[in-house]
């Protein structure tokens, strides 16, 4: 998608003179295009759980299992309602796009299992539940974690890209598995936003002879920002950086990846015709929709040059791509689509310049609810995907949106999501726990009783069963009611929550169960190796247990991870004391030795 050039504004050749001078590293391009942008998608490649777990991609604040369980509910109601018209296949096929850590997948699979065992049907019993990702890291994490082992035989793990998922290539055979018009169910939960999108501008001004329509393209240059900061990153240099961000192939441009922090861009607008644009009629339609929403009116007597009317589209092309392949390829007819993702729905926020963010090296932006709610909805022969898509009452401007999508009627399935993602069930729970941290604040004693009610809104959340865990052992010194609740917490998520691991292990210890706290601050480390306080944690208890080394290297570990500061000065004691310790002790195993050989040559 090309545009027009715009002018340099840095030198490469800057830093002959000036070794602080930002470096070009890639001219004006399109910005999903960017090496910016394809370095943010190398990272997952590189990182893959590591990049969720340290929290560089904000993600288990929204995996707390609220919205997995009621996607459960409703896949559930799908199944009863296509069962009571005969039309339920005997083998029930389900696929998570681009599922990351995988613990939304397996919280679904969770409720879904309880339900059919409650209701007495046997549609888990009929499940294969394919858990993909784009990324083989991802991929080989989840499996290497155990993640889903509960749901032995019920999960393959399959290598799938977003981008192209009519086929999917399991991990465990290498078989590539051809998914046309098998699945029951696709869930999308913040995969669309990793897809290509781009922000157009369109301005109508009046000409000589009448409106003249211009397309502006967001491009971006990208920059070395910091070029003599090269060394606390890298040994390569500048010209080095240079030739990597050059490299066709992209593999190679793998090194600049933790060069992030330096690297930064600069935005313009470039022209473009709109024949250039990807789906461009979309895109047009799209500005016509939010100019006729916003009711642009243009001046009543414009002159040459005046502005009739300027919108902003951000075009999710990816997504659209990726929904009309799910649609076309991988769903059965009367199969439905659950996507969840953050993004404007309405005319007022999409008609702004959304630029895509950084969480960490990696990169994302938002979707075009607008844009998307539309072209699902349009008929086949206009254009659009010929679907219906049912919105959760009372959206509003929600920061997180969810849609169902799909083609046949399905009115019970449609009225489960409608109740079950009905926006007041968040609310209820916010507001169930807002309440609790408020009298937490008082320190009233009806705090717990007031988390107790929130998790009756939602009783399987594991990052409210951690806060109330917390809650009870360290501010109401209630130590048996924390075990309880952080020990249910570890059962529904063993994996990723490190705070509750490390807080378990400090209960134990106090209650002399050393084994069991050290079997805690390790596990603490590995559902998060890049944070501190499982590091120091573990080390202060073998300080105590007089295992030196290991006390002076844990703590040495965790001041390498404290980045904010927050634990120095405890990991610095801690390092201290211990280093102090096992001085002496190797001083004294340095004496015991010369006194034996002084003994056996006298």
């Amino acid at each position: 998608m090309p545009a027009d050039p715009l002018p340099e504004t840095t030198s490469p050749a800057a830093t002959e003179a000036d070794p602080t001078a930002p470096v070009v590293l890639q001219e004006w391009t399109p910005l999903m295009q960017s090496l910016d942008w394809q370095l943010g998608l190398m990272a997952y490649q590189l990182r893959g759980a590591q990049a969720f777990t340290t929290q560089e991609v904000p993600n288990l604040v929204n995996q707390g299992g609220l919205a997995a369980y009621r996607a459960a509910e409703v896949l559930f109601a799908h199944c009863l309602e296509l069962d009571g018209a005969g039309a339920l296949e005997a083998e029930i096929h389900i696929q998570e796009l681009a599922m990351g850590l995988g613990l939304h997948a397996v919280q679904l699979l969770d409720r879904f299992a309880l339900l059919c065992q409650q209701y007495g049907r046997d549609y888990y019993d009929r499940l294969t539940f394919w858990a993909t990702d784009g990324t083989p890291k991802v991929l080989a994490d989840a499996r290497d974690k155990g993640i889903f082992d509960r749901h032995a035989g019920h999960v393959v793990l399959a290598l799938c890209d977003i981008a192209a998922p009519a086929t999917a290539q399991r991990i465990d055979t290498g078989e590539v598995v051809d998914l046309t018009g098998k699945l029951r169910a696709v869930v999308m939960t913040y995969a669309l936003s990793i897809l290509p999108a781009h922000s157009l501008r369109r301005i109508v001004r009046q000409g000589e002879a009448g409106p003249e329509t211009g397309w502006g393209l967001l491009v971006a240059r990208t920059l070395l920002r910091h070029p003599d900061d090269l060394p606390a990153y890298t040994s390569a240099s500048a010209d080095k950086i240079a030739q990597l961000a050059a490299a066709e192939d992209l593999r190679a441009k793998a090194p600049l990846v933790p060069l992030y922090p330096l690297i930064d861009l600069e935005l313009a607008l470039g022209n473009v015709a709109l024949g250039q644009v990807e789906l461009g009629d979309e895109v047009a339609r799209c500005a016509d929709a939010i100019a006729t929403d916003l009711d642009q009116a243009p001046p009543p007597e414009p002159a040459p040059g005046d502005v009739l009317g300027d919108v902003w589209v951000l075009h999710s092309g990816g997504a659209v791509r990726a929904l009309q392949q799910v649609l076309d390829a991988n769903l059965r007819p009367d199969g439905v689509v659950l996507y969840r993702d953050y993004g404007p729905a309405t005319a007022e926020r999409a008609n702004t310049n959304h630029v895509y963010q950084h969480y960490g090296p990696s990169t994302g932006t938002g979707i075009n609810h607008y844009l998307l709610d539309r072209w699902l909805g349009r008929p086949v022969d206009q254009g659009g995907a010929g679907a219906t898509v049912t919105a959760p009452h009372g959206e509003g401007e929600a920061s997180i949106k969810t849609r169902l999508v799909a083609r046949a009627a399905l009115p019970q399935t449609r009225a489960a999501f409608e109740l079950h993602f009905d926006i007041r069930a968040f609310d209820g729970l916010e507001a169930a726990i807002a309440n609790a941290r408020t009298l937490l604040g008082d320190r009233d004693p009806r705090t717990l009783d007031a988390y107790r009610a929130a998790l009756q809104v939602e009783r399987d959340n594991w990052s409210l069963l951690h806060e109330v865990g917390e809650v009870a052992l360290r501010n109401l010194g209630q130590p048996e009611f924390g075990r309880m609740f952080l020990q249910e917490c570890l059962r529904i998520n063993p994996w990723y929550c490190a705070p509750a691991w490390a807080t378990l292990g400090d209960l134990l210890w106090t209650q002399g169960d050393i084994e069991g706290a050290r079997d805690a601050y390790s596990k603490a480390i590995a559902a998060n190796p890049e944070h501190p306080r499982g590091y120091l944690s573990k080390g202060a208890l073998l300080y105590e247990q007089a295992q030196w080394a290991d006390a002076v290297e844990l703590a040495g570990q965790a001041l390498a991870r404290d980045l904010e500061g927050t634990h120095r000065d405890q990991a610095l004691e801690l390092h201290t004391k211990a280093l102090a310790q096992w001085d002496a002790q190797r001083q004294r195993t340095a004496v015991l030795r010369a006194q034996r050989v002084a003994g056996t040559l006298r």
